[in-house]
């Protein structure tokens, strides 16, 4: 069995290859090395902003968690659905003409520009949060990736850890922004279709899902609630903790710097809510179900699995003939390295483009400025491998955590630079800062990544008040507030004031060639970007 799923896994291997291969000779540069020449394709850029994000987490942790939750941890999907259509209406199409107007690589970039920051704390404290957590990250998908190759090919999940970390920095390495936006394109396609077939194979070996659901009742009720059994107050907390991944897509910079390649920003609105839509649906009912009926599967003794976050791999070995299955652990680990692959691009332009060339003052040339790129990605790779290995191996709360860092660290200056014309460097300085420091103790030292009712002091109060809510939920809207605050007492530049206003003013509705029905059946972002087209803005 594990010789056939090899002959599946390699085959999948070597299509990495060549596009990495392919991709090399259009990497040449820096700005192709972290952005594509900002020439993407919206479909590629919307695929492989998917792809990196629903990680190993949609494969193991989010199984694993509707395993262990059953029907309740539906809310964390649909957290997942809405906080993708945040991103393209809320971030997407104004960071993207930003971007532009800048000729801003990376997120730090953009913000150093838009606040018009001169101190250079705004790079330095998002080169830090991004070290601190994308490492985190880094680490969670090398052990969703040793879980993986452990239930797939009968390993250690440490032998399986060191795998993954081999096969995905080579063609990082390799390939840079081209190469990772591209794998991303076919490991999406390896997901939609792994959590499409999974889920219906399952239905017809417990005998359809009025069996599997009986069977889940037998052994626990709650888990065909949709609370979880709760009540009242409980039940709405209940629903929250799962559902507030919703916030941490605003502030995720290995989502939104695809934002930034995209070459025409008028189509991250309908082409590209359209296809994320669509596939984030679809994946997420797949993730959801997976997890569900193998818990039914588990209890009506058909599937022997040992940790529920490998209950994908589990069922694809079960139910599958060998080279079938592995082409399913090739879709895991796609899902695996299309996250881990960016999070390391994004820690690369942190140390060696935002700290070494803009704060350090380092003049290299443009080859040299990948090159050191290429030796940061390794070098972050060995550090998320150590974490990996001596780390707690559970996918879920490891990402929480991660994802919680970068959300409250990035998520609240992001959305009010490009919606609020009056925010300040201060208050981005100070609310950065803030949410660097709280989530660091919050998360590592008194809470974890969730509230507990055992935190010591007024913590273990608000504990009490919001049980399992993750940490970041609640610090995002505190660090938003901090930002508000600040920027209220400081005062932003002028000319930025004029920018923004410039740039995202309401733009009339024209006559003549175009009837006002064919004008309004666009959406402001993209008469926006069509009017800063025309002049010469974008």
């Amino acid at each position: 069995m594990n010789g056939q799923i090899l002959i599946g896994f390699l085959f999948y291997l070597a299509l990495l290859a060549y596009i990495g291969w392919w991709a090399n000779r259009y990497t040449k540069t820096e700005d192709q090395y972290f952005v594509g020449g900002r020439k993407v394709h919206v479909l590629a850029a919307t695929l492989s902003d998917k792809a990196s994000d629903f990680s190993g987490w949609l494969m193991l942790g989010y199984p694993g968690s509707a395993f262990k939750a059953g029907l309740g941890a539906f809310w964390a999907g649909i957290g997942c659905l809405f906080g993708t259509l945040a991103d393209y209406v809320l971030i997407g199409p104004r960071l993207r003409i930003y971007a532009g107007k800048f000729r801003a690589i990376t997120v730090p970039d953009y913000l150093e520009a838009r606040l018009k920051d001169t101190t250079k704390l705004i790079r330095i404290l998002s080169a830090l949060i991004i070290i601190v957590f994308m490492t985190a990250y880094v680490a969670a998908q090398f052990a969703a990736g040793g879980k993986t190759f452990a239930e797939g090919f009968g390993i250690s999940d440490n032998a399986g850890i060191i795998l993954t970390v081999i096969i995905m920095t080579a063609y990082v390495i390799t390939g840079g922004f081209f190469a990772v936006v591209w794998t991303d394109v076919v490991q999406a396609l390896f997901m939609l279709l792994t959590l499409i077939v999974v889920p219906f194979l399952a239905l017809a070996k417990i005998g359809g899902l009025d069996k599997a659901t009986q069977v889940i009742a037998s052994a626990d009720p709650n888990k065909l609630h949709p609370f979880g059994g709760a009540t009242g107050w409980a039940a709405i907390i209940f629903a929250i903790g799962y559902a507030s991944w919703i916030v941490g897509y605003l502030g995720q910079p290995h989502i939104v710097t695809r934002y930034m390649s995209v070459e025409d920003p008028r189509k991250l609105r309908r082409p590209g809510i359209f296809i994320s839509g669509i596939w984030t649906t679809i994946v997420l009912w797949g993730a959801f179900f997976a997890g569900f009926l193998g818990f039914a599967m588990y209890q009506a003794g058909i599937l022997q699995v040992s940790d529920p976050e490998k209950v994908i791999p589990a069922m694809a070995v079960e139910l599958m003939p060998g080279w079938i299955a592995g082409f399913v652990i090739a879709g895991i680990i796609s899902a695996v390295m299309s996250t881990a692959d960016s999070q390391l691009l994004v820690a690369s332009s942190a140390i060696a483009r935002d700290f070494y060339h803009k704060v350090l003052g380092k003049e290299l040339g443009k080859k040299q400025m990948v090159n050191i790129s290429r030796v940061v990605v390794a070098v972050v790779a060995l550090v998320g491998l150590w974490f990996a290995i001596s780390g707690p191996k559970v996918i879920y709360q490891m990402v929480a955590t991660a994802w919680g860092g970068l959300a409250v660290g990035f998520g609240p200056i992001l959305t009010l630079s490009l919606w609020w014309k009056r925010v300040t460097k201060e208050g981005g300085i100070v609310g950065m800062a803030y949410g660097l420091i709280s989530e660091v103790i919050f998360e590592a030292k008194i809470y974890g990544w969730a509230f507990n009712p055992d935190a010591p002091g007024f913590f273990g109060t608000l504990g009490s008040w919001f049980n399992g809510v993750p940490v970041f939920f609640i610090n995002f809207f505190i660090t938003l507030f901090i930002i508000i605050i600040v920027s209220l007492f400081t005062k932003p530049p002028e000319d930025i004031v004029r920018l923004h206003e410039e740039l995202f003013r309401k733009v009339p509705i024209e006559t003549g060639e175009k009837t006002v029905m064919e004008t309004r059946a666009k959406s402001q972002a993209e008469n926006v970007a069509d009017f800063l087209i025309e002049k010469g803005l974008a």
